[in-house]
Order: structure tokens, then sequence, then C-alpha cells
């Protein structure tokens, strides 16, 4: 099993989906383990670190200059 790494934490979902779907997008496997947190009993303490997205370690470097692409609105 590929090792999973943490490339970026958002302070929202919504905003974790569009750089998880961006990345998709570029082939690049993505896990957002805390995607079903609103489907329980949500304490907002529990999302102090924000809402994490992780890819294989193996994609890392390749994820990381997508999403700085797309910040810096790059590639257009």
């Amino acid at each position: 099993m590929a090792e999973l790494v943490v490339i970026a934490r958002f302070a929202s979902r919504p905003e974790c989906i569009v750089a998880q779907s961006l990345l998709r997008s570029e082939g690049i496997e993505t896990l957002m383990p805390d995607f079903n947190v609103l489907t329980a009993e949500f304490d907002p303490s529990m999302m102090e670190s924000g809402w994490r997205l992780m890819v294989r370690q193996q994609d890392l470097a390749k994820a990381q200059a997508i999403l700085r692409d797309a910040q810096t609105g790059g590639g257009d």
C-alpha cells in the first residue's frame, strides 16, 4: 500500500473539495479523511487543524506544483 501524506489543510470543506477535484482531474488519487465529519455530530473544535487533503507520497511533488499553479493563476 502506498504511503499517504497530507498535502494541504483548508479552512473550509468546499475549498478542500475544489482542490481535490483539481488534483483528480490531473490523474492524482486523493483522500479527504474528514469528508464525512458533517454527517456525525459536529463539534467545530474537531476541525482546528483544517480539512486535510492527502495524496500518495510518490505524487506529492506533482500535486504541490498543481496546487501552487492554481493559487498563482499559472498555466492560464
